[in-house]
């Protein structure tokens, strides 16, 4: 039978009523299908149905459909409820660890595991003197043990972790609370037993040994001890026993064993030493007295007054996996901080928002949980009596996640957006993290990630989702992907061949923004990524500073999720540099041959770059170059600057590589201005060499074509009449310089 598979008496809530669209034959009864593809469908020819959403429909669907079917549109408050209660998700875990498993161990096994691995613990060192043979004989046993141990605590973490998938989904959806509460007080009561079941095989005073050790500081080491002088010279005995010091410290404060049992680390001195080396057996004899002297300075730092403290853990959001389908935090902690977790837990209060797990813990390992780095945040509890047994969830509180809090309803019937809400949007399966358009009363309209969504909704912000990029009307894309409807990519370069003539009607397009979307197209191979990168690439366009879309959340392995394939920032950015030379003036040192022209429109046009103004070591890279890390884009470590206060910085030192910086890509009228410039400026290095006399005719036509200007492409160009002027100024100039040429040569 599928997993999580949707049946009549599963509760819709507000969703009951809303048009699906399914598929399924001509029969009168037939099955409904989420897909024309369904592989249950038995027939050729399937019909497309609009049918609303309720127990009969639930009732018609075949069963992969009601499991994994994805028969609402993404991004839907409809396609969250289906992903989060089907499938892998809330029905699935809400028959998980309510009764003994088939496989779980039984009482017996559980005793006989204890007897090995306890008194090992609980004797001390005493316990191992002279008893090798005997643990020899028992090793396997030992070892069975072990694996008996791990799995009962690894089954307690996995209802634990099962139990807030369950907690966080009827938090979202109220309505189902009252129908699943039998089988969530079953799965508390399963919780209670196999705590117990883990606590049993775990002994206390190992793992606050464990504690103690962690914070020991490195002892003073016997370099000079005659049993050691097998292992070399006195720098190479340091070094060995140096190494043996860590490893045993790094093994004792991760495991659940006693000190004590660690002496095995001993032989690793032996290492590529004949066993019949003349004092090996000094060396072995001598080694496992120091690591019994090391677990006994660590039992004398442990008095037995130490004293306890009471510590909390939220389980919050980004504590556990979402659903079955990815590992938790918890299975990621250290052996030592789930055998804590499994020893001194006291409560858990389901009844909070976010599921608070109470620890009664002895002082060193309070210590150690409150200074170390883990995936989870232990907080000192202010009351020093934390409640016996845990708490039942809070069944049937707030309004959850409905209609109108994503794209699913006209924009005046949106609600405002909460983090829950976007905790599940993010569970969803693909696409979630993406371009939003959001809107709120202090900011107006603005484009955001889903992870800077986050951010503000944890800090208090209140507004509404208005479209995700992904939602965006496909008539947008059609539009901008007509003009390559007959290219091949396969036989197309992705970038333009380069341009220097500005007499050429291609020049400077490779800097513009119809450019941007052409290498774009070129660098998606898919039509569905070639989609999603254009509908990206129109929101991001909205924003006055790139810098904003800076991946802010990190994936499971610690990548940074991007909101957009890598190709939108070639549709945003031209890595390659504009030549501003017809900009500057006679007396830049960078451009002594500079025409001094006003850069007009080009005088805004955004510049990314690691540092515009020399202010770090190093020299300046674009986001594209491979110097300074092996991704595309922009962050928060870059710096914004103009082509204007680029123009005029004097410790702007660029990458031989990339130049040092990319801009922003130019539109129509900046790309016209930017060849005309060049074809002043080209001139005006002609008249200056004082050649093509003979040709003065010619270049006072080409003149004529730039003098001439409306008032329409005069305010385009030029923000202020003053630039205007200076345009004019220089046109005029040059015109009576060439025609006394011409006039010369007559």
């Amino acid at each position: 039978m599928p997993y999580g598979l949707l049946t009549p008496d599963v509760p819709l809530g507000p969703f009951e009523g809303a048009v699906v669209t399914l598929w399924s034959t001509q029969a009168r009864d037939a099955k409904l299908h989420s897909t024309s593809s369904c592989s249950y469908v038995r027939s050729a020819r399937v019909a497309e149905r609009k049918v609303r959403l309720d127990a009969s429909a639930v009732g018609r669907l075949c069963t992969q459909c009601a499991s994994y079917g994805s028969w609402a549109r993404p991004g839907t408050g409809l396609a969250v409820f289906l992903n989060a209660v089907t499938g892998m998700g809330l029905l699935y875990e809400l028959d998980r660890y309510c009764d003994a498993e088939e496989d779980s161990f039984d009482g017996q096994e559980l005793d006989d595991a204890a007897s090995l691995l306890l008194p090992a613990s609980a004797e001390g060192v005493s316990a191992q003197t002279g008893v090798e043979e005997e643990e020899d004989d028992r090793w396997e046993e030992v070892q069975e043990a072990r694996q008996v141990r791990e799995s009962v605590v690894a089954e307690w973490l996995d209802a634990l972790v099962s139990l807030h998938r369950v907690h966080r989904v009827l938090a979202l959806f109220p309505w189902m609370s009252s129908w699943a509460e039998p089988r969530v007080q079953r799965k508390l009561d399963r919780l209670q037993v196999l705590r117990a079941r883990a606590r049993r095989l775990i002994a206390p005073d190992a793992l606050v040994l464990a504690a103690a050790v962690s914070g020991m500081k490195e002892p003073d080491l016997p370099a000079s001890d005659p049993a050691f002088a097998v292992l070399g010279a006195r720098g190479e005995v340091t070094d060995s026993l140096t190494s043996l010091w860590r490893q045993w410290r790094s093994v004792v404060e991760d495991s659940w064993d006693h000190p004590c049992e660690q002496e095995y680390l001993a032989y690793r001195l032996t290492r590529g030493m004949s066993s019949r080396r003349k004092g090996r057996d000094q060396l072995l004899e001598r080694a496992q007295a120091l690591l019994g002297a090391w677990t006994e300075e660590a039992a004398g730092s442990v008095t037995a007054d130490c004293g306890e403290r009471v510590l909390s853990v939220r389980l919050g959001g980004g504590s556990l996996a979402a659903s079955g389908r990815s590992t938790s935090a918890l299975d990621r902690l250290s052996q030592w901080e789930r055998g804590v977790l499994a020893s001194y837990t006291v409560s858990v209060d389901w009844a909070a928002a976010e599921p608070v797990i109470s620890l009664r813990v002895p002082e060193p390992i309070a210590a150690r949980l409150l200074s170390q780095r883990s995936r989870l945040v232990y907080e000192t509890q202010a009351e020093e009596t934390p409640p016996a047994g845990d708490t039942a969830l809070a069944l049937g509180a707030g309004s959850g996640l409905g209609l109108g809090v994503f794209d699913d309803t006209p924009v005046y019937g949106r609600q405002l957006l909460r983090q829950e809400h976007l905790r599940a949007l993010r569970d969803t399966p693909g696409g979630a993290e993406q371009l939003y358009a959001v809107l709120s009363m202090d900011a107006g309209v603005e484009v955001v990630t889903l992870g800077a969504l986050e951010q503000r909704c944890a800090a208090g912000w209140q507004g509404v989702i208005l479209t995700a990029a992904s939602d965006l009307p496909d008539v947008l894309v059609d539009t901008a992907l007509r003009p390559y409807a007959g290219e091949s990519a396969e036989s197309d370069d992705v970038w333009a061949r380069p341009v220097y003539d500005p007499e050429e009607d291609e020049f400077g397009r490779s800097l513009s923004v119809s450019e941007g979307e052409r290498v774009l197209v070129r660098l998606c191979r898919e039509k569905r990524e070639i989609r999603q990168a254009l509908k990206s690439l129109a929101l991001a366009r909205s924003l006055p500073d790139l810098r904003d879309l800076e991946a802010v959340v990190e994936d499971e392995r610690g990548y940074p999720l991007r909101p957009f394939a890598a190709a939108v920032w070639n549709g945003l950015l031209a890595m390659e540099q504009p030549d501003l030379e017809p900009f500057a003036s006679d007396d830049n040192e960078d451009w002594p041959e500079g025409s001094g022209l006003p850069l007009g429109v080009l005088a805004s046009v955004q510049v990314y770059t690691t540092d515009a103004f020399g202010r770090f070591q190093g020299r300046a890279h674009s986001p594209g170059c491979a110097h300074r890390r092996p991704y595309t884009g922009v962050d928060r470590q870059d710096e914004k600057a103009s082509i204007e206060e680029l123009l005029r910085a004097k410790g702007f030192d660029p990458c031989s590589k990339c130049g040092g910086y990319a801009v922003r890509r130019l539109s129509d009228a900046q790309v016209a201005y930017y060849r005309a410039a060049h074809r002043l400026h080209s001139l005006i290095r002609i008249s200056a060499s004082g050649s093509g006399a003979a040709e003065a005719g010619s270049y006072l036509s080409r003149l004529d074509e730039l003098s001439g200007l409306d008032d329409q492409t005069e305010q385009a160009w030029f923000p202020d009449r003053g630039q205007a002027r200076r345009w004019r100024q220089v046109v005029i100039r040059l015109r009576a310089t060439l025609q006394n040429r011409g006039a010369l040569e007559r």
